[in-house]
């Protein structure tokens, strides 16, 4: 069934990147953060880019599907992205991400850090632990300090992710 959701979500991004939104309605709806160490290489990649897409999609404007968990009273009961759950999970795989994904993980540290310099997480996401964010700057910025945090050229994640490309330009 993820299979189905993720190849669903993905649908079309070869051309539109994460500057158009995704839909992130009830035939995509899933806990992707449980897949980041996921055996099935296929099923984590694309959980992964899920991820990254989120980032993406707020990053760019055309979407945001963010939530908290702490202090919101008028969310439905199940609510499948919580901003915590995925950073917090991102980060305690994120050796293995970098190892496995090497382009995709430079993709999801690129919007973190571009969401981050945009206005800083704690303003975006007062509910959530603060440490949370000091944590991810220290884990995923500090190691990168001595080279520019950008991200590789869009068909090599795409590659790497097992999906097709379509701009030539983008390799």
């Amino acid at each position: 069934m993820v299979k189905y959701k993720l190849a669903k979500l993905f649908q079309g991004i070869e051309i539109g990147a994460f500057d158009t939104a995704k839909d992130w309605g009830d035939d995509t709806k899933d806990y992707y953060y449980n897949y980041f160490d996921y055996k099935d290489n296929e099923i984590r990649a694309g959980a992964i880019l899920a991820f990254t897409a989120m980032l993406g999609n707020l990053y760019n404007g055309p979407a945001d599907v963010f939530r908290t968990k702490a202090g919101v009273t008028y969310l439905p009961k199940e609510q499948f992205y919580f901003f915590e759950d995925y950073l917090t999970v991102f980060l305690v795989n994120a050796h293995s991400i970098k190892r496995d994904f090497p382009n995709l993980y430079s993709y999801t540290v690129y919007y973190l850090y571009k969401l981050d310099k945009q206005k800083a997480f704690e303003l975006v996401f007062p509910q959530i632990e603060q440490e949370l964010f000091k944590k991810m700057r220290a884990q995923l910025f500090l190691i990168e300090h001595g080279a520019q945090i950008n991200p590789p050229a869009f068909n090599k994640m795409l590659r790497e992710v097992g999906l097709p490309t379509f701009f030539p330009s983008w390799d």
